[in-house]
């Protein structure tokens, strides 16, 4: 028996059981998007116009579609998320399903984000979609079977997520609805249907 016969008849082959566990440990999946571009956005019902807008046709809104990829780890409530926008940037980070037993430990690094800079100021609204808690446990509280992210681009621009879940005992792969807020003030909203 030579030395490459004999490696490999002493390296012994991983079980098949075990290649499937490795496999189905991780899941993967996409979902698509759509960003609106504020700037080119009418103004919201109830909004004021001045008397030059209001003579002027309403600018059309501008749509342009994104995919989100997605790998959960191991306990399936948490996992990578990232996109690349219509305009080349690229966006990746974390997210992770609130669950009733969260712990303020597991959550405050997204609640500091979400409620730090660049999402502080008179230009962002709190309301709607947005509401800001005061306390970590309030965001946990009101959050809780939802899903939220942070992800950072890679031209220094920011990005939150929320997403509310069809099924969350299955998570992301049950499917949901949800939003997310750029740093520059586009939104892009979504819809991912269960896998």
């Amino acid at each position: 028996m030579n030395r490459r016969e004999f490696r490999r008849a002493a390296m012994p082959r991983a079980p098949q059981w075990l290649l499937l566990l490795l496999v189905s440990a991780c899941s993967r999946g996409s979902f698509g998007g759509e960003v609106t571009n504020p700037d080119t956005a009418a103004p919201e019902k109830g909004g004021k116009t001045t008397g030059a807008e209001a003579g002027a046709a309403a600018p059309k809104i501008k749509h342009e579609r994104v995919v989100f990829h997605w790998t959960s780890g191991d306990d399936s409530l948490s996992g990578r998320l990232k996109t690349k926008l219509p305009d080349g940037e690229s966006f990746e980070g974390r997210y992770h399903e609130i669950t009733k037993t969260a712990s303020v430990a597991e959550y405050g690094d997204f609640y500091n984000a979400w409620y730090a800079d660049p999402w502080v100021g008179p230009t962002w609204y709190w309301g709607g979609a947005w509401p800001y808690y005061d306390t970590v446990e309030e965001f946990i509280t009101r959050n809780t079977g939802k899903v939220v992210a942070t992800l950072d681009g890679d031209r220094g621009d920011k990005m939150r997520c929320h997403f509310t879940l069809d099924d969350p005992d299955r998570g992301i792969k049950g499917g949901g609805t949800g939003e997310c807020q750029l740093s520059n003030g586009e939104r892009i909203t979504s819809r991912f249907e269960p896998q």
